[in-house]
């Protein structure tokens, strides 16, 4: 036997000697039946001879290796020459056909480096070439190198291919202070997607490229992963796995365990379909505030195959009456003690926790228990949700939109719309299983729903639920005894709470993100020396589940204590694509140049419910027309100017309401929204601006010299007879502001 060992490795060493890229092969095996699931769409895009150029985004140390799993052809990378230093790995790495990248400074290397390239492709080889010239540091695309035609020989026609590399769960390894450190996998086996596209001209420039690139992404991230479930059930196999965990708890109440939630969704479910009248994949209407028994009747509904339309409680009876007449929905679940607590009439749709509980018997408690104990997680799925238990694309939740240009419309978001949210902002906060965030965002909120509902449930990240989210005391309360991680919230209530803090009670955040409104730089500062860390902001819309953007540092391990870009929404997150457009035409514009922002991905919803016509004017060709005008860097962070809508063309020139609006504010150090600035025709310039405020004693005469100080354009500054001071601002429920409001208020003007 110990012959036959040695005769074996002695084989394998003249394989190896004879065959170097034999070794590729085994490590690509070896990979493929341990840690990772390869998907790879546009196999035979590669030819299968002759040479080709390979152009691919950077996300992982071992990307050479996944690329290796799409094509059966050997392939030459290239590596920048510090990889080439230590010895023994230039000589492994030579013998591998690794093409060393030179210092871009030192001219005479890089034409011998160019040469080298084109002497492979001449010969009928595959390059791979990685434009952004390293791994990315924060798990995003960075900007992409020009130069593809310089590589190319003249004399030969070679196809140049671009491959886009996506991992589900992060990466393994990440460079810090110049060194890997190892990132443990939030999951194994860890997903590989690898889309290998059609070829593009070669005289693409690098922007362009990436936009292909990040485009392909998109669609292949709008596909199902391998496994992929709903939200309730993935939960329940998560209870089942972890029974003993704590997923969901109301602050100052005692934990509830995975196990003891899975069984009150479970219960929850029989009643909603002895209640509930409509058909399997209705709606049924949820209002209760945020706490774990809103949790357990959201899963409920979805167990009893049915999807829960969460009813925003601030809207007023009129607006809830016009939500439920719209999802159709003969049942809401509220409490009637919330219901007198919010100061809010009972409606005939309606029924009472208080009277749902009592009526389950101790049988039917004790049965459900056995069966969460003992049957296998896709049994108990099959007995209890057999028509939703695998539909990805059956609607997970019904929100409706803020309403701040006109009537609330419904917003129905599938699985697999939040899904994709959720695997594009888990990759990129650098999450850990310790992770706590604070459920202080109202769940009838897409940003709500997604961060302090669907999250946990997905992830198993605890969400401790603040059932007054407007109670700053008890939130920071909440954040110091509970040490929560995470604080996603907004511009106001982050403010509401550094208006109270005492010192020591955020010592515990990591990470802190805001969202729904623009974030202020003096909020920003204020916050930064209050805590050391820089607050990162997001961008999204309901519609787009709702995250499209997170302003990360360069490096994503910096996180919490730098953010990316000043006055950036950051780049879109991995699998979803976003590119600036002319309003007028829908041509995409390069680099720095405004226009409407577009975004692409498996988040964007299907439509508004009922509503053909509204949908297709915001949804073209698989894009979603957000309203907001915005213009993006080469290496895709995004700045937002203003909405389309809060736009007045004065003098020929196009003033964005809401850049004026944050320059004032700004200048009055304001606490909370203080300033709204609208439009007005005028028979002279054809508008006029117009700032509603409710700052006491103001001197418009001071501000407007204020605002020249700032730079501001002569165009952009009101003129001291239209401002207007009020008592409170038009809001909505969300924070927003009131649009229709608001313009009422300026036709009410003399």
């Amino acid at each position: 036997m110990p012959n036959v060992l040695i005769y074996a490795l002695i084989a394998l060493a003249i394989i190896l000697l004879l065959q170097p890229f034999f070794l590729l092969r085994i490590l690509k095996f070896v990979c493929r039946i341990t840690f990772f699931r390869i998907r790879v769409d546009g196999v035979g895009e590669i030819p299968a001879s002759g040479p080709a150029l390979l152009v691919a985004n950077h996300v992982a140390f071992f990307d050479s290796l996944m690329i290796l799993a799409a094509t059966w052809r050997r392939v030459h990378f290239m590596m920048h020459e510090d990889f080439f230093r230590p010895w023994p790995l230039r000589l492994i790495l030579r013998y591998l056909g690794v093409v060393r990248v030179p210092s871009m400074r030192n001219k005479q290397e890089v034409g011998k480096f160019l040469e080298e390239v084109r002497g492979l492709l001449r010969a009928g080889n595959v390059v791979c070439v990685y434009p952004e010239g390293g791994v990315s540091d924060n798990g995003l695309l960075r900007e992409f190198h020009s130069g593809i035609r310089t590589m190319l020989p003249e004399d030969r026609v070679v196809p140049v291919i671009p491959i886009r590399l996506g991992m589900l769960w992060g990466r393994l390894f990440a460079p810090l202070n110049g060194k890997l450190k190892f990132l443990p996998p939030r999951r194994l086996p860890i997903m590989v997607s690898i889309t290998i596209g059609k070829p593009v001209s070669p005289d693409l420039k690098g922007f362009q490229l990436r936009q292909i690139i990040s485009e392909m992404g998109a669609d292949s991230e709008m596909k199902a992963f391998p496994g992929e479930l709903p939200l309730h059930s993935e939960y329940l196999r998560r209870a089942k796995r972890h029974p003993f965990s704590c997923t969901f708890k109301d602050f100052g109440s005692a934990e509830l365990s995975n196990f003891a939630m899975l069984v009150r969704g479970l219960i929850f479910s029989r009643k909603i379909r002895e209640l509930d009248k409509n058909p399997a994949g209705s709606y049924v209407g949820i209002l209760l505030p945020n706490c774990t028994a809103q949790v357990a009747a959201i899963l409920g509904v979805m167990y009893a195959d049915r999807s829960p339309a969460i009813l925003n409680y601030t809207a007023g009876t009129a607006a809830l009456q016009q939500a439920i007449a719209k999802s159709k929905t003969k049942l809401v679940l509220t409490s009637r003690k919330f219901l007198e607590k919010i100061k809010l009439d009972e409606l005939p749709e309606m029924v009472f926790l208080e009277d749902v509980v009592p009526t389950v018997s101790p049988w039917e408690k004790r049965k459900t228990i056995l069966q969460a104990l003992l049957l296998p997680w896709r049994l108990l799925l099959r007995l209890y949700s057999p028509d939703s238990r695998y539909d990805l694309y059956r609607p997970a939740v019904l929100l409706f939109s803020s309403g701040s240009t006109g009537k609330p419309k419904g917003v129905a978001l599938t699985h697999r719309n939040i899904n994709c949210d959720i695997f594009a902002f888990w990759r990129v906060i650098n999450w850990s299983i310790e992770d706590k965030v604070i459920g202080s965002l109202p769940l009838f909120h897409a940003f709500g729903f997604t961060v302090c509902f669907a999250f946990p449930a997905l992830s198993g990240t605890k969400s401790v639920f603040l059932m007054n989210i407007l109670d700053a005391t008890q939130a920071l309360k909440l954040i110091e005894e509970e040490k929560i991680t995470l604080m996603i919230t907004t511009p106001t209530f982050l403010q509401n709470y550094m208006r109270r803090v005492k010192d020591g009670q955020l010592k515990s955040l990591r990470l802190v993100i805001t969202g729904a409104e623009k974030l202020r730089s003096d909020i920003v500062r204020d916050f930064s020396k209050l805590t050391s860390m820089q607050i990162v902001e997001g961008y999204g819309c309901t519609e787009l589940s709702p995250i499209v953007s997170v302003n990360l540092a360069s490096s994503f391990l910096a996180l919490g204590k730098l953010a990316g870009k000043p006055d950036s929404i950051g780049a879109s997150m991995p699998g979803i694509h976003v590119k600036i457009v002319d309003p007028e035409t829908g041509v995409e514009l390069p680099p720095y140049h405004s226009g409407m922002l577009m975004v692409k991905g498996g988040n964007v919803m299907n439509g508004y419910l009922d509503d053909l016509e509204n949908t297709a004017e915001v949804i073209r060709d698989g894009f979603y027309r957000t309203g907001d005008i915005a213009s993006m860097s080469p290496d895709g962070y995004i700045t937002i100017t203003g909405r389309l809508s809060r736009f007045s063309k004065i003098g020929g020139e196009m003033v964005p309401h809401e850049l004026v609006e944050r320059t004032i504010s700004e200048y009055l150090e304001c606490e909370g929204r203080a300033v709204a600035v609208t439009g007005k025709p005028d028979p002279k310039r054809g508008e006029k601006l117009i700032v509603f405020h409710t700052v006491e004693n103001l001197d418009p005469e001071k501000l407007i010299d204020g605002l020249r100080e700032k730079e501001l354009p002569n165009l952009w500054i009101p003129k001291p007879e239209n401002f207007v001071k009020l008592e409170t601002l038009p809001l909505l429920g969300s924070g927003k502001l009131d649009l229709q409001h608001l313009k009422k208020l300026v036709e009410e003007l003399p």
